[in-house]
């Protein structure tokens, strides 16, 4: 069975670790729920069969090692219920083991060969399902929840949900907004609600959605301590009993707009670097930036893919990059995506990995980096 994965320090460690040759890592995005989730079982096994053909015709694999990776990726074939899928489905095997690894957010289609396992799949999901808080407001209670990519959950306790403090209203109500009434007992409650809100963020720059009628979101604006964490509104009432996955499909357009959010904020510092002259563009200008733990924040395309080999330079290994149409990764030191291992030295140095749409930078080979110093 798959695990639903949460991307450690550790757990890429170990993922990046050098196998022999192949580490074979199989990607796709699949889909929670029926009818779409039937046809990814079929979508999989086609990969996997692709995997097998290539296997099977690579002749720098011993027979030995190309019976035990076909088996590894046999048995996880067999092991995946498409009913347990989330978003995305990330697949390893070698001739030791075979792992597997559902994401709430969608990866690309690929079967990458290599001598370390794929991990730019799980770092971009992740970055995806960065955490948020929704609040959502109506006359009676303000309730609370918290999401991660397309997963959202209530919070219970803490305070929430906070409920209106009386039924009569004690303050002269003015018509707003289709006739929504709004109290002082509305407003205290929104208050409190606000200070509760200070313990759940504890401090972390944590995006809030609001859910409401207009009435009640703009009155929440106007007593929130937190309006730079508001990052989105969704104008809509009566979701105040509505189920996780109910509310999950309202947060459709939401959760693009934060992503969209993501991508502008991005972009910003890098025109900030570019600025202050600690910027680098293209793989080639960031790869050796990156390994000396200078990148800050790299910006990559998410279908950026780059086959090259790292050369050493003056007797430093892995200093200067060759961009090559192909190789043999098993031969020659060729890497199917160089890319995985600059994100990987930028994580490893603490940075931060933003991806955004095709595209997006362009002018800089699909990659970018805004550097310390």
């Amino acid at each position: 069975m798959p695990q639903a994965v949460r991307p450690t320090a550790e757990l890429l460690a170990e993922l990046r670790r050098p196998r022999p040759y192949p580490a074979v890592s199989v990607t796709l995005p699949t889909h929670r729920r029926r009818p779409e989730n039937q046809q990814d079982h079929i979508r999989l096994r086609n990969l996997l069969e692709e995997a097998g053909r290539r296997l099977a015709d690579d002749p720098d694999v011993p027979r030995e090692r190309r019976l035990a990776v076909a088996e590894h990726l046999r048995l996880a074939g067999e092991e995946l219920d498409p009913e347990r899928f989330l978003d995305g489905l990330v697949l390893y095997a070698s001739e030791d083991e075979h792992r597997m690894y559902r994401v709430g957010a969608e990866v690309s289609e690929r079967v990458v060969f290599g001598t370390t396992y794929l991990t730019r799949n799980l770092v971009a999901a992740e970055a995806r399902s960065r955490p948020y808080w929704v609040l959502v407001l109506s006359e009676d209670d303000v309730r609370l929840w918290h999401g991660r990519g397309t997963q959202v959950e209530p919070v219970e306790g803490d305070g929430f949900p906070v409920a209106n403090p009386g039924e009569e209203r004690d303050g002269p109500v003015t018509r707003e907004g289709g006739g929504l009434g709004v109290s002082q007992d509305m407003r205290s409650m929104f208050t409190e609600a606000d200070d509760k809100l200070a313990a759940a963020l504890d401090g972390r720059a944590q995006p809030v959605v609001l859910v409401g009628l207009r009435p009640q979101t703009s009155l929440f604006r106007s007593v929130t301590r937190h309006t730079d964490h508001i990052a989105a509104e969704l104008d809509k009432g009566g979701l105040r009993t509505v189920t996780p996955a109910e509310l999950a499909v309202e947060l459709a357009p939401v959760r693009e707009e934060l992503a969209e959010a993501r991508s502008t904020a991005a972009l910003a510092a890098l025109d900030a670097a570019r600025s202050g002259r600690r910027y680098a563009a293209g793989v080639q200008d960031a790869w050796l930036p990156a390994h000396e733990g200078r990148v800050a924040h790299l910006v990559v395309e998410d279908g950026l893919r780059i086959t090259a080999r790292p050369e050493a330079v003056e007797g430093a290994e892995r200093a200067a990059l060759s961009v090559l149409d192909g190789g043999t990764p098993s031969v020659d030191g060729v890497e199917d995506d160089i890319v995985d291992s600059l994100v990987e030295a930028v994580l490893d140095a603490d940075g931060v990995v933003d991806f955004v749409p095709d595209g997006t930078l362009a002018e800089a080979g699909g990659l970018a980096a805004a550097l310390r110093f």
